[in-house]
Formats: C-alpha cells, sequence, structure tokens
C-alpha cells in the first residue's frame, strides 16, 4: 500500500530526473500532457494499490481518492494495456484463490478497501472487481478458481459452462459464490 501525492508532477519529474520517464508512461503512472513534452502524475492525492494477476504477477495499480483529495473519481485503475484489463482483473484474487478453490465459494465486494479489512481479519476468499460492475470476465475468473454458483441470483455459471453463462445483470455488490 503507498500514497501518491496531490502534486501534479513530483512522480513524473522524479521519473524524468532518473531517466525513467517511458518506464512510468508504459506503466500509467504517468500521461504525456495534450501540450508540450512532459508528462503529469496519473494518481493523484489516493491511497495506492498494486492490482496483480491471479498468479501476484503486478499488472497495474489502482487507488482510491481520499476525502478532499485532488478530485475525480472515488476509485482510478491504471489505463487498460496488454498485461491488465479491468474487466478481467478481480482484487484480491491473487491472495484468496486457493481459499475459494478450498471452499468452492467467493465473497465479492465492491472495492478494495472492503476486500483488504476482510483479508485481515482471515475471510481470505474476498475478491472485488476491478470495474463498476461484475463483468463476464470476472465470472469466468471465479469459474476457473471453482467458485461455480451464485445463490439468489439467476446466474449460475456451473461447472460445465466455466463461467460463460448469460449474465443478465450485475450481482450485489457483496455476494457469495458458493458450490452446490
Amino acid at each position: 500500500m503507498g500514497w501518491a501525492p496531490e502534486a501534479w508532477d513530483r512522480l513524473a519529474d522524479r521519473l524524468e530526473r532518473e531517466g525513467l520517464r517511458e518506464a512510468g508512461l508504459a506503466t500509467g503512472l504517468v500521461q504525456p500532457r495534450k501540450k508540450g513534452a512532459s508528462c503529469y502524475d496519473f494518481f493523484r492525492g489516493r491511497v495506492m494499490l498494486p492490482l496483480r494477476s491471479p498468479d501476484g504477477r503486478p499488472v497495474g495499480f489502482g487507488g482510491r481518492l481520499l476525502s478532499g483529495g485532488a478530485g475525480g473519481p472515488k476509485y482510478l485503475n491504471s489505463k487498460d494495456s496488454p498485461l491488465y484489463h479491468k474487466a478481467d482483473t478481480l482484487f484480491g484474487m491473487d491472495l484468496a484463490r486457493a481459499e475459494i478453490r478450498w471452499l468452492h465459494r467467493a465473497v465479492l465486494v465492491e472495492g478494495y478497501f472492503d476486500c483488504v479489512p476482510l483479508h485481515q481479519v482471515g475471510v481470505r476468499h474476498a475478491v472485488a472487481p476491478c470495474s463498476t460492475h461484475l463483468t463476464p470476465g470476472h465470472l469466468q475468473m471465479l469459474a476457473r478458481a471453482e467458485a461455480w454458483t451464485c445463490p439468489g441470483h439467476p446466474y449460475n455459471p456451473g461447472p460445465s459452462t466455466h463461467g460463460m453463462g448469460p449474465c443478465a445483470r450485475p450481482l450485489p455488490s457483496s455476494t457469495s459464490f458458493e458450490a452446490p
């Protein structure tokens, strides 16, 4: 966990001085300005978390705006890239995958900061979508982790469809997937 200060160019200037401007652009931490050759910090005034693939590789960053911060959306993720697609990424899956496989269910919560405290108190099968709604890509990831049914919801991927079935509407912000 880290912090992105409210300054518009603190990280961009540091990366430039260190000769790492291209790395900052490639990771989405800085963005080119519309005018001129300089860059600005993409994340400002946010608590920052790494976004990881199910096997634990860092693929992007997510930041949560604190009240009175720099403004913008409550949650801000890295832009989609060859490594990161928010519609296919579940925050915490790298830590939750084994527990989900063991229990055959996942606790799905709204955002990163709903997921983190659950892991801290032992709910190790909690995950959060990295987008504003649950997508077929998220459901596929849950099915691959063997969380197969969603009680009380018309969507039931089952072990035979592996998450490819219809997703008629978004799930509530906190839903439990259980095996039959």
